[in-house]
């Protein structure tokens, strides 16, 4: 069953500035939201559309997981994401096994704005360094084995934007996420980011919105 609960400290408050508009260039990644500095045995949010999407090329994405902390080269994550020509996103879940390429696995299209799931990434109880994914509390994948993740592997709950190929105006995306939940074996403060042209605005010490800038700002 998903975990519930989660320490006062692991809820803390989210906030970061928004940045002055400016050109997304060819392959770039931007990111709004926070990145855990501590390791956790488990991350779980409700993820909403809270707004229009408009994908000029790549992705966009809202999203929860966890990540090797050295290399970032290994992940595992369920969320929200959007393509060219989408105007609602699609559950999916990515895992990136170590010393492996990424897999993406599509889970349910046309999910609409306003429509509310609950996700999580838990590591099972007694075993340690298994891993699966929850979406509104039922599990959708096997367990799966990550490598080196127990007590070491750091929580992420964030807004993604790719650029994909071409240089121009940046992707569009309101994500608003609520209820995050970590389960932490350290405590502390998670910092909030915001890469250039997203913003992250605050709604309590577990919610928040993570957008483009001048969506952020109508918030």
């Amino acid at each position: 069953m998903m975990a519930a609960a989660v320490s006062a400290a692991a809820a803390c408050a989210f906030s970061a500035p928004a940045h002055a508009a400016g050109i997304c260039g060819n392959g770039t990644y931007a990111y709004a939201g926070f990145d855990g500095r501590s390791a956790t045995r488990g991350v779980s949010a409700t993820i909403v559309q809270a707004g229009p999407v408009q994908v000029r090329d790549g992705h966009v994405a809202g999203w929860i997981g966890v990540v090797e902390p050295n290399t970032s080269a290994a992940w595992l994550q369920v969320g929200l994401s959007a393509l060219p020509g989408d105007s609602t996103s699609e559950i999916y879940y990515e895992v990136a096994f170590p010393g492996h390429a990424p897999s993406y696995h599509l889970l349910q299209r046309n999910v609409t704005v306003g429509e509310r799931h609950r996700f999580a990434v838990l590591e099972l109880k007694h075993r340690p360094n298994w891993w699966r994914v929850w979406v509104d509390s039922r599990p959708v994948t096997a367990p799966l084995h990550l490598r080196g993740s127990h007590d070491r592997w750091m929580p992420q709950v964030l807004g993604e934007s790719w650029a994909g190929t071409a240089s121009g105006i940046c992707n569009t995306y309101s994500y608003a996420f609520s209820g995050v939940s970590l389960l932490a074996s350290t405590s502390g403060r998670v910092p909030a980011l915001a890469d250039p042209n997203y913003a992250v605005v605050r709604r309590s010490g577990a919610s928040f919105v993570a957008a483009s800038v001048d969506i952020a700002a109508s918030n």
